[in-house]
């Protein structure tokens, strides 16, 4: 068994892995207004997100889609996302990658 609290990040934007493995990755990212994360991809893995307060974009490649609170995305290994926070509020996500495979994050820009 395993328990996992996740720690006040109020005004605090970030990455919050909840679960890393043995057969699952697993985490929070809450992003404040106006906050990005930098594209990148993952050559063997899925991974889902699923949006729990506020309006997250996802840039893909040249195109950008709000996923706003109880909007689920799936992405397929090699597809290269971004996250954006174009609002005035926090906005948080859960995300999932489908195995625990930790080096698989490859970093992504318009030349890749």
């Amino acid at each position: 068994m395993q328990i996992v609290h996740e720690q006040e990040q109020l005004n605090k934007g970030g990455v919050r892995y909840m679960i890393r493995g043995p057969t699952i990755d697993w985490g929070t990212i809450t992003l404040n207004p106006g906050e990005t994360k930098s594209a990148h991809y993952h050559e063997k893995l899925a991974e889902t997100f699923y949006t729990i307060e506020g309006t997250i974009t996802f840039v893909l490649k040249d195109e950008e889609i709000d996923i706003p609170k109880g909007t689920a995305i799936r992405l397929n290994p090699n597809e290269p996302h971004g996250l954006k926070n174009k609002t005035n509020q926090v906005a948080k996500l859960i995300f999932i990658k489908e195995q625990y495979i930790p080096d698989d994050k490859k970093e992504w820009n318009q030349s890749s």
